[in-house]
Formats: C-alpha cells, structure tokens, sequence
C-alpha cells in the first residue's frame, strides 16, 4: 500500500509542467474560498507561513527523493507550482475584492480594493497620508473603501454609531500591526474591549484630578527651564517645533516615568528619542499593512532602531519595582500602572510584556502630540497678532501683576485661552489622519447607506473637523467661535481631537493642562512673531503624517513685551 502511494505520488509530481501548473492554480483557488476567506488570517498568519514553507520543502524534498528528474529540473518544478498556487490565489483574491466583496459597490481607488499596499503607498507617496484622504474625499464622496475590507466615513452621524460608550464595534484588525494576543500588547492596542476596559481604570488613576495635581509643579519647572532659554536667546530666531519637543518630552519624562531627558538643558534630542524620531516614517507607511508590520517585527533584528528606547523603558519599570514602596503616594503615570501590577489589581497589565508596552505608550503618546499642537499654537499665535493681543489682555486682567502673580487657577479661568487650543486642535489635531479604525460585528446603517458587518471603518479626524458642512469659514483661525460666536459652529459639529466614547485618550486633562501652563506663560512674557523670512508657509503645508505627526521647523523670535 505505502509503496503504491509513493508510486503514485511519484506519478504526480512527474506530470507535464501545464497539468501540475492548472492544479496549483486551483488549489490556490480554493485555499482562498475555503480557508481565506473564512479563517482571521492575521491571527494565524505565523502557522501559515510556516505551512507554506513547510509544504515548499516537502515538495521539493520528494522531487529529489522519489523521482528521476535533476536538482535543476526539481528546483524549476518547484519554482512553478509555488508561481502557480500564488497567482491562483492572488487572482481569487482580487476577482473576490473587486466584484464579489460585501464592499465591492463603495467608490474609492481600484487598486485600494485590491490591496492595502496601495495605500502603503499613498502613505509613503509624500509621507501626506491626510491629504489623500482628502481627495479621495473629493473624487469619492463621503463613503470611501480605503482598503479591501476598510470604509472612511466622511459623516458626523457616523461618530456616536462607532465611539460611543453604547456602541457594539469593536477595535479592527489594525491594531493587529504589533501583537494579536490582547495580554501581549499595550492598551492602546488590545482589541479585547473588556480588558481595555479593565486596564483603562489603572491609566484612569494616573490622570485623575489629584494625580494632575502632583504632576503641575514639574510642569512648570520645564516651562521654566523652556523660558530660561529664550530669555538667552531673545530676539533670536527659535525653532519652536524642537523645542516644544524637547519640552514636551522633558515633562513627561517627569511625569510619566519620575526621570530627566534633559532635552531643555542640553538642547540636544535624547538619543533614546531621537531613535523613535528618525524612524517614525517607516512606521507611518508600514502601519497600512498591520499584518506586514506584525511579520517585519518578529525578524530577527528588524527593530534594532527602537532597542534602546526598548530597553530603557523595561529598565525603568523594572527598577521601580524593585525601589517599590506600596506606602508611597505614586509621582508618576508609571508607577501608578505600576502599582496596579504589583498590587495585582484587576485593572492592571496581564503580563509584564504588557506592562512595558504600556511604558512605552505614555512617553510616545504623551509627548509628540503635545509638542505639535504647542507648536502649531505658536504658529497661530504668531500669524494672527490680533488673537495673540487679545489673548495677552485677557491674562493681564486676570493677573494684573504680571508674570509673578501667575497661577494656573487664574490662567485657566481665562476662557478664550482654552478657545485658542481647541481651534488649533480643530485645524491641526495631533493625529492628522485620526481616528480609530473599529468594526462593527453585524453592520450599520449611517444616514442612508448601510455598512456591512465585520469590515473595518474610521472617520478621518482633521478632514471632518474642517468640513464647511459643520463649521462656518471652517479653514479659518477663529477662537472666538467657541464661546462668543457659537453660531459658527453648527449644531452637534464633530470636535474628537482626543477622541471620544471608551477609547478617548486618558492624557487628554494632562495634556491640556500641559498647554494652558506653557501657553499662557509664554504669551504673558513674550511677544510671539515669525523670524525674519519666516512665512509659515512650509509649518502649514509640509507636515508629515507618520506614526504621529512630524513637523517641519518654524523659526519663531521672542521678545518680551
């Protein structure tokens, strides 16, 4: 029996080179009907490539084993039947995507239906990512298939539909891009909607009203190492977009860990950070294709760049763990999620894997969104000096003894401060592109169109937040339409730069307060105006969408007033 298995076996492998391509072909047909398009792929996507090689090498191995044919022949032969089985399904795939698919009647660029390689391009095309969404926009309306199984969604009725605290989406397999396994991977990423919610009451700690309270003083420290610096440097031409940076990380390297970058005192990017930096464009254009990405991540030192940022931050809990004292009122965002693990808390990291992926967030996420919008608020500011005089007046009256009477209960009780940051973060939110990308289980009905169920949707955050449709003149700087002109923000218009519903950015009152303290301090002090042969032109236009966002530079003169 086995010998006639063999022969026949044999037999197979020695068939004419078209009969053996047909075959594959199909069999490529058919691994997509019935495994494909069944199975989460990107859950599995380790044991199939290990099957596909496996079965490579076995196919091989038999040609050389059982059969006459040479090394050469073999190595053709099985060249071929790999060709063939690839293209059958890559054919099944895209004939599927184009015509068959749930998603196959919503307008957007063809080869987007085909492949998310495509808009790996886009992304990469001029590192503009946003800006192809916005004339995609243009070209395809509000409904937009930006993937295979990925509708953008152009609508401020789409929002309650996908964040609110009652809606039945779930996070999409975008967030597949580093880890599938929700105890494996940060909470930012865990698409486990019951341990995001578990794990979010540690982070909730960490940012509460108390916590904030013995995080201000640091905040003001770094604000005051920033204006110590311009105080050197007045008049000077400043690149505001490095040394928001460099403040923002200072602070929540404060903040978030109880340590020093010592960004401000050097003027020089930690070399920890500046490895993230140098490769966040990469990270932007890989994240179009999570599954890539996940598979890149586990070669063998593909992550080398980030080692050092890696391990600082595992160095930093590990040490806090260590130095643990469970009396000790927690300084640090950190130390509170650690004190959750330690304590072994519900809401903590499953894992200690989880945990440093946790550390990893606070510092990337706390600090270059942070950076850009105090940036782009300098940018504003400096552009339109009737907002700047206006602004300064407001804190004069709340302080009229000037810089040594400042405190952050009188400088946020100027409302029209709070009205220049959110119409910053309305014309440049920190995650251009924005908004996460989730999936209803069983489909939506938004307005007049129906979504289908188990595909991947997200509303393009900074292309909705300026959509006449919701906003008057809404291109335009206008602070003064959040309080004394409301008329020029439509009812219910969309405003989610921090996000909303279960997954809003735990930072968001950190962050905010972050602003109002670096704001109104330097306003107070300072004149703000564009260097000599600064027009803002390139800040405005040449913005990167990467991971985050990066910003050209902009040279901005202080002068005190």
């Amino acid at each position: 029996m086995f010998s006639l298995s063999i022969e026949a076996l044999a037999q197979a492998l020695s068939t004419d080179i078209l009969s053996l391509g047909l075959s594959a072909a199909t069999f490529g047909v058919l691994s997509h009907v019935v495994v494909f398009r069944t199975l989460p792929v990107e859950e599995y996507l380790d044991n199939l490539l290990i099957l596909y090689v496996a079965t490579t090498v076995a196919i091989a191995s038999a040609y050389l084993s059982i059969t006459d044919v040479s090394f050469l022949q073999a190595l053709f032969r099985v060249g071929m039947i790999a060709s063939a089985f690839n293209i059958g399904l890559a054919s099944s795939i895209g004939i599927y995507r184009l015509f068959f698919h749930r998603l196959h009647r919503f307008p957007g660029p063809t080869l987007s239906k085909v492949s998310r390689f495509y808009d790996a391009y886009l992304a990469g095309k001029n590192l503009q990512y946003n800006v192809e969404i916005e004339k995609m926009h243009e070209t395809y309306g509000d409904f937009i298939r930006t993937g295979p199984r990925e509708i953008c969604i152009v609508r401020k009725s789409a929002l309650p539909l996908l964040h609110s605290p009652q809606t039945q989406c779930s996070k999409s397999t975008f967030y597949a891009q580093s880890q599938t396994e929700s105890k494996y991977c940060n909470v930012n990423h865990t698409r486990d909607h019951d341990d995001h919610r578990r794990r979010r009451k540690a982070w909730d700690r960490g940012f509460s009203p108390k916590a904030l309270a013995t995080y201000e003083p640091s905040v003001g420290a770094k604000v005051d190492q920033l204006i110590s610096h311009l105080e050197k440097n007045l008049g000077q031409a400043i690149d505001i977009s490095t040394w928001a940076m460099f403040l923002s990380f200072d602070i929540m390297g404060n903040v978030g860990f109880g340590k020093e970058f010592n960004n401000l005192a050097t003027g020089v990017e930690h070399p920890r950070i500046k490895a993230i930096h140098d490769h966040m464009a990469i990270l932007g254009i890989l994240i179009h294709v999570p599954w890539l990405m996940n598979l890149v991540g586990r070669i063998p030192g593909a992550a080398n760049s980030f080692a050092g940022f890696f391990k600082w931050c595992e160095d930093e809990v590990v040490q806090k763990q260590k130095n643990w004292d469970v009396n000790e009122y927690p300084q640090d965002v950190v130390s509170w999620l650690l004190k959750a693990h330690v304590e072994k808390d519900v809401s903590a990291a499953p894992t200690p894997t989880a945990l440093h992926e946790d550390s990893r967030v606070i510092l990337v996420a706390g600090s270059d969104t942070t950076a850009t919008t105090l940036a782009s608020i300098l940018y504003y500011l400096a552009k339109n000096p009737a907002v700047l005089s206006k602004l300064q007046r407001l804190l004069d009256e709340a302080m009229p003894g000037g810089s040594g009477e400042w405190s952050y209960e009188k400088a946020k009780s100027v409302t029209y401060l709070d009205d220049v940051i959110n119409e910053t973060l309305r014309l440049r939110p920190a995650v251009m592109e924005g908004g996460y990308r989730v999936t209803p289980p069983e489909g939506l009905q938004v307005d007049e169109v129906y979504i289908p169920g188990d595909v991947n949707v997200f509303v393009p955050t900074q292309l909705i937040q300026t959509d006449e449709r919701y906003y008057e003149d809404a291109k335009a700087f206008v602070p003064e339409r959040w309080n004394e002109k409301k008329e020029m923000v439509h009812e219910g218009a969309p405003f989610l730069p921090f996000l909303i519903g279960p997954y809003i950015c735990p930072g968001k009152n950190l962050a905010l307060m972050s602003l109002r303290i670096s704001v109104s301090r330097l306003v107070q002090l300072y004149d703000v105006k564009f260097a000599p042969g600064e027009t803002g032109h390139a800040f405005e236009t040449e913005t990167l969408d990467t991971f985050t966002t990066t910003l050209p530079p902009l040279q901005i003169q202080f002068q005190r007033r």
